[in-house]
């Protein structure tokens, strides 16, 4: 019977072994692993190149998604200004309108929906002819279903009416006003970060092109 290999002992191992089938991280100081994959480490030193987020790399970059989710949000912000912006230049157009050419009588309060304060009135026009318009109230009291209420209307189209005096035009415009720049403000951030991550991702690829 031929007696059987035995590894020496006379020298013990340069360093300690990793765990069995665990990759060894660390600088080329450790050389590589026993046994196992490969190491990781930078080139030169017989190293493969570290894998993202290795704390041996470089740190690894925002996601892509992120650009994509913020470059979303900036085109939906803009087209909500856009929006905003329509409704606010309709309801100063309008206040403007009525001030100039709305014609102001007495109208009769048929129908109310407590609601949403829309008001159903009825009244005669400077023709003589009947004509029927629905208001939000949002000056003072809701009337009365029977209730009389000085109201202005539009000559050209009496179905649109407001009520007399009433500025509900001027403080919708100012809502959507605000609401326009705030959207813009949301639009003007996104954009921001959204450069900000195509930025940081362009100097994580070139520090790990050094690699």
């Amino acid at each position: 019977m031929e007696p059987q290999w035995q590894p020496p002992h006379d020298s013990p191992p340069p360093y300690p072994p990793p765990p069995y089938g665990a990759p060894a991280y660390g600088p080329p100081a450790y050389g590589p692993a026993a046994y196992g994959p490969a190491a990781y480490g930078p080139p030169g030193y017989g190293w493969s190149p570290p894998p993202q987020g290795s704390p041996w790399g470089p740190p690894a970059g925002p996601s892509a998604v992120w650009a994509v989710l913020l470059w979303g949000l900036a085109v939906v912000s803009l087209i909500g200004a856009l929006i905003a912006g329509l409704i606010a230049f309709a309801g100063f157009y309008s206040n403007s309108y009525l001030d100039s050419y709305g014609v102001t009588t007495t109208a009769t309060v048929t129908d109310l929906q407590r609601f949403t304060d829309t008001v159903t009135v009825e009244f005669t026009t400077g023709d003589g002819a009947p004509a029927r318009a629905e208001i939000v109230w949002v000056a003072g009291d809701v009337p009365a279903v029977g209730d009389e209420v000085e109201i202005t209307y539009d000559p050209a189209d009496p179905s649109y009416a407001t009520e007399a005096g009433s500025d509900s035009d001027v403080v919708m415009g100012v809502i959507y006003v605000v609401g326009a720049v705030f959207a813009l403000a949301v639009m003007a951030g996104a954009v921001i970060g959204a450069v900000l991550v195509h930025r940081r991702r362009g100097k994580v690829k070139r520090q790990r092109a050094t690699w």
